[in-house]
């Protein structure tokens, strides 16, 4: 006589297995990404006009908020773009924000660099004028937004940047006379 229970409790536990070591698969595939990694993309995704130079009212605006919410972005979701949409870099792993971020000084440091972009775009969508003291806040913000990823930046070892309104300009570096 034939014995169903046998191979049936046999199928259902190679079922089993099968989902548990495709589950065990897809964690292990999807690591949480490195702190350095992050950090090394975050420098790419401020290594941009916006944030050289003192700002100008002169400059596209446009083109400045959208630099600015490009970098914003970047800091978001860990992935980098340009400003047509096209995708320049990505970490590996599982990235879900500031907060996964393992040292708690360097969490910080990024959530203030967010913060200070935030106040940047907020800024450039409130303020309708063109005054000083817009420009002034505004450097005063990209200013704060470098300085924070600075410090983490020389401790991981990666090339610092440059603060914004401390880079001088041609017209500021040329002669007249020449």
């Amino acid at each position: 006589m034939f014995d169903w229970k046998t191979p049936a409790v046999t199928s259902i536990i190679a079922l089993v297995s099968a989902g548990v070591g495709g589950l065990v698969g897809n964690a292990w595939k999807r690591r949480s990404t490195s702190d350095r990694e992050l950090f090394v993309l975050l420098r790419q995704a401020f290594d941009r006009p916006a944030f050289r130079g003192p700002f100008l009212f002169q400059t596209d605006r446009q083109a400045f908020r959208e630099a600015i919410a490009m970098t914003l972005k970047a800091v978001e979701t860990g992935k980098y773009f340009d400003r047509a949409g096209k995708e320049l870099g990505e970490i590996q792993g599982r990235y879900r924000g500031p907060f996964s971020i393992r040292k708690a000084s360097r969490r910080k440091a990024l959530e203030r660099a967010r913060d200070h972009l935030q106040k940047i775009e907020h800024l450039l969508t409130t303020a309708a004028n063109e005054d000083t003291k817009t420009k002034e806040l505004l450097d005063k913000e990209r200013d704060a937004a470098v300085s924070a990823l600075n410090v983490v930046w020389r401790e991981m070892r990666i090339p610092e940047m440059r603060i914004p309104t401390e880079f001088e300009l041609y017209e500021q570096t040329r002669d007249p006379n020449a």
